[in-house]
């Protein structure tokens, strides 16, 4: 039954995928696919349309396989090594620089989350 339900609720992730991507096709917008279904399952959470539950074990066991699913994309890199030649310092700065300024987003966009959350509890403390 365990695997039963977490094929469903994968089947279920790509099916949003798949209608982002229909959307995609249908409006011809030049937004990935994969964002619009993104977008689509945050304003289904966000409506309470569905639960976050619903998807909770198919959700943990891609994050939990994640690495596996960039293992194609680097393969079909090293296809393609002769496109980077002459480029591996401006490659490698790229990279770095990317990283840290998603890892200085997440950290300020987290750290704002947490304050409002601190701020939602001791209001509601103060009002009981």
């Amino acid at each position: 039954m365990k695997y039963v339900k977490l094929i469903l609720q994968i089947t279920c992730l790509y099916g949003i995928y798949s209608i982002g991507e229909g959307i995609r096709a249908l409006i011809k917008l030049p937004i990935p696919g994969s964002l619009i279904g993104m977008v689509l399952l945050f304003l289904a959470f966000h409506f309470k349309l569905i639960k976050r539950n619903w998807f909770s074990s198919g959700g943990s066991f891609l994050l939990k396989n994640l690495p596996i699913l960039f293992i194609p994309a680097t393969v079909g890199i090293i296809d393609y090594l002769n496109i980077f030649k002459g480029f591996g310092i401006i490659t490698l700065f790229i990279a770095f620089s990317s990283t840290m300024i998603v890892m200085v987003a997440s950290a300020y966009i987290s750290d704002v989350l947490l304050a409002k959350g601190k701020k939602v509890h001791k209001e509601k403390e103060l009002s009981l």
